[in-house]
C-alpha cells in the first residue's frame, strides 16, 4: 500500500452500515398475526413447524422492549398463537390430520370466537389443502375461520400477509353504516395504542374534540369489528415517502367502501408535516380558526423548551451524516430541528452506502432546504474524508453509528416520531447527550 493510500484509509471512519431494503426479511405469517394480534376473541394457528411460531414471539418480544423503553406499559393481552408443529415426516404424507387436530386442541382449550390460520412454506411445498379444513372447522365448531393460504415465503413477505389479513376481515366483517360524530379510527400498527406516534395522535386530536375509539388492524376486539364502520373520520398511521405502499393503499380502500372520510395526503411527522396536518384536522371539523389556535399551543410548547436549553446548544457546532434514502429519511426535518436550536451546521456528510440515485436525491433535498431558509452555501462531503470535520464538531446527528468516532452521536430515529412530542423528544435527547461529562465520544438514542 502506498503512503497515499494509506493516508486516505486513515481519514475514512469506519462506519457501523445500517443496510436497509425495500421488501420485509420475514413471512406472510407473522405479518397474519400482527393483524390480529391483540384483537380479543381470536386465535392464531400456524400450519407450520415450531420455529416459525418461534419467529412470531421474537418480534413482539422485540416490539414489548421498544415499549417498555419508551416508558409505556403496554395494557393489552395478545391472543393464543399456537403452531401445528409440522415435522420431517409430515413433508412426505402431508400435514392435514395435523391441523385438524391443532384445531380441535384451540377450540377445546381457548373456545375463540374467531380463528385465523395462516400456511408456511412446508405447507405450501406439500400441498395441503388448508382452505378446505378452514371451511370444514368452520361449519363443524360454527365460528368463522379464516385461512391465508401463502406458504409463508411462497406468497410474498410480511406486509403481503398483514393486509390480506385486514382484507378477509373487511370482506367478511364490516358493512357500511351511518358514522358516528367525532369517532375516530386509527389505521396501522406502528407500536399500538402505547406507542408514540398513536398517542401523540390522540392528543392533538382531542383539542378538536374528536375520540379515538379503535385502532385497527391488531387492536380491536373481535366483538367490536362490525361496529368499525362507524367512525367518522380515518387516521392512517403512516409516513411521507411510502404513501404508495400498503397502508395507503388499504386505508383508501377502506374510505371508498365504507365512506369513511380520510386523511391519507400529509402525516403528522416533523413540526411542518404536522401544522400542515393539523389544518387538514381542522378542515375537517370545519373549524380552520381552531387549527390555527392548536399550531400556535403547540408552537408555543416548543419555544418555551428552547429556551430552557438554548444556553447549552446555541452556536454548537453539528454536523448531520446521512445513510438512508429519501424513503426512509427526510433530511429537512433533521435540519429544521437543529435550526431551531441555534446550532451551527458546519457540513452535511453523505456516507457511502447510499446508491447513487439515493445520493442525488439526498442532494437534492439538502439544496432545497437551504434555499427555502436562505442560509449560506454548507459543505457537502460525499468522498468519506470527513475525518477533520468531526474532531472540529460538538455532535453528529447521524442516521448511522460510527464506531470510535471522536464526536459525540446523536442516532436519528428509524422510526420518526410524531408530533410536537416527537420534535421535543428529539431536541431533548441532543440536549442532554451535549450536557454530558467530556466532550468527545458516546452515541444518544431518541
Amino acid at each position: 500500500m502506498t503512503n497515499g493510500n494509506k493516508t486516505e484509509q486513515k481519514n475514512k471512519l469506519a462506519t457501523k452500515w445500517l443496510f436497509t431494503k425495500n421488501k420485509s426479511c420475514s413471512c406472510t405469517m407473522p405479518g397474519v398475526w400482527r393483524a390480529v394480534s391483540f384483537c380479543d376473541g381470536c386465535a392464531v394457528i400456524f400450519h407450520s413447524p415450531l420455529g416459525c411460531a418461534h419467529v412470531a414471539t421474537l418480534m413482539d418480544l422485540g416490539a414489548q422492549y421498544r415499549i417498555i423503553g419508551d416508558h409505556q406499559n403496554e395494557n393489552i393481552d395478545a391472543v393464543p398463537l399456537i403452531s401445528s408443529n409440522l415435522q420431517e415426516k409430515d413433508s412426505i404424507f402431508g400435514g392435514v390430520e395435523k391441523l385438524r387436530g391443532c384445531i380441535a386442541h384451540v377450540m377445546k382449550t381457548w373456545q375463540p370466537k374467531c380463528l385465523l390460520i395462516a400456511t408456511s412454506c412446508v405447507a405450501g411445498v406439500i400441498g395441503d389443502d388448508v382452505e378446505q379444513e378452514a371451511e370444514d372447522a368452520e361449519a363443524e365448531y360454527g365460528i368463522p375461520v379464516l385461512c391465508v393460504p401463502y406458504g409463508g415465503f411462497l406468497g410474498g413477505e410480511y406486509s403481503d400477509g398483514y393486509f390480506q389479513t385486514v382484507r378477509l376481515i373487511m370482506d367478511r366483517f364490516i358493512q357500511s353504516q351511518p358514522k358516528v360524530p367525532g369517532r375516530v379510527l386509527l389505521f396501522g400498527d406502528q407500536m399500538g395504542p402505547c406507542g408514540q406516534y398513536a398517542r401523540e395522535v390522540k392528543r392533538l386530536l382531542a383539542y378538536f374534540e374528536l375520540d379515538v375509539k379503535w385502532q385497527f388492524p391488531g387492536y380491536v376486539p373481535f366483538a367490536e369489528w362490525s361496529e368499525l364502520s362507524t367512525a367518522s373520520l380515518l387516521i392512517p398511521l403512516n409516513y411521507a415517502g411510502q404513501t404508495q405502499g400498503g397502508l395507503e393503499k388499504t386505508a383508501a380502500a377502506w374510505a371508498e367502501r365504507f365512506g369513511t372520510p380520510s386523511i391519507r395526503d400529509v402525516y403528522p411527522v416533523g413540526w411542518q408535516n404536522t401544522c400542515a396536518w393539523l389544518r387538514k384536522i381542522a378542515e375537517f371539523v370545519k373549524d380552520e380558526a381552531k387549527g390555527e389556535t392548536v399550531i400556535r399551543q403547540e408552537e408555543e410548547r416548543l419555544k418555551e423548551y428552547v429556551k430552557t436549553i438554548l444556553p447549552v446548544t446555541q452556536n454548537k457546532k453539528s454536523v448531520l451524516g446521512i445513510g438512508r434514502g429519501p424513503r426512509w429519511y427526510n433530511p429537512a426535518e433533521t435540519l429544521n430541528t437543529m435550526q431551531r436550536m441555534q446550532m451551527e451546521l458546519s457540513a452535511v456528510i453523505l456516507y457511502d452506502k447510499l446508491t447513487d440515485e439515493e445520493r442525488d436525491a439526498v442532494i437534492a433535498a439538502v439544496e432545497d432546504w437551504k434555499k427555502s431558509v436562505k442560509l449560506p452555501d454548507i459543505p457537502l462531503i460525499a468522498d468519506g474524508n470527513y475525518t477533520d470535520c468531526l474532531e472540529q464538531a460538538d455532535v453528529l446527528l447521524t442516521t448511522d453509528e460510527l464506531p470510535d468516532n471522536p464526536v459525540k452521536q446523536f442516532f436519528i430515529p428509524m422510526v420518526p416520531l410524531a408530533g410536537t412530542d416527537g420534535e421535543l423528544i428529539v431536541m431533548r435527547t441532543i440536549y442532554r447527550l451535549l450536557c454530558r461529562y467530556g466532550n468527545k465520544g458516546g452515541i444518544a438514542y431518541a
